[in-house]
């Protein structure tokens, strides 16, 4: 017959792996940071690779529209960018065992051609982010952004 010390031991060493397991695969800051910066390299200079880091139902609410993802790719191909120069402040990340979140303030500027001449874009806005672990990879589920603040100048005129 179990006494009480081994039935607790069983159960013990039943659910250690378990924990174990889960342990090594916990989100860090960094881990969401990484896959942050990741999205932004491959949003400003290899956008096709873009629905490699979101998930099958990702949207982005963006200039007060939603986006899935192949709209949004197509949004950011209409844009003939030469340089893009991008900064983040107040940075705050949520972490549970299958998810982060994120909350920040983000400054872009952007140089880009248009029919008109080369114009710079600035913008500061504020965005909200959504992760989710899938096969133990972050993966963006949702993107919230909302410009609060605008400027265009004109650079060169054609």
């Amino acid at each position: 017959m179990i006494n009480k010390k081994h039935y607790l031991a069983l159960i013990f060493l039943a659910f250690a792996p378990f924990n174990k397991i889960n342990a090594q695969a916990e989100i860090s800051n960094e881990d969401v940071m990484s896959s942050f910066n990741n999205l932004f390299e491959t949003v400003d200079n290899n956008i096709d690779q873009f629905r490699n880091l979101v998930t099958e139902d990702f949207f982005i609410f963006e200039n007060s529209r939603r986006y899935n993802t192949e709209e949004f790719i197509d949004f950011v191909k209409t844009f003939d960018i030469i340089s893009t120069k991008r900064s983040f402040e107040n940075i705050v990340i949520d972490i549970d065992c299958n998810s982060a979140h994120m909350s920040l303030t983000h400054f872009g500027e952007f140089l880009i051609n248009t029919p008109e001449g080369k114009v710079k874009l600035e913008f500061e806005w504020l965005e909200s982010v959504y992760l989710v672990k899938v096969d133990n990879k972050l993966k963006f589920k949702f993107y919230f952004s909302e410009a609060i603040e605008t400027k265009t100048t004109n650079v060169e005129t054609k």
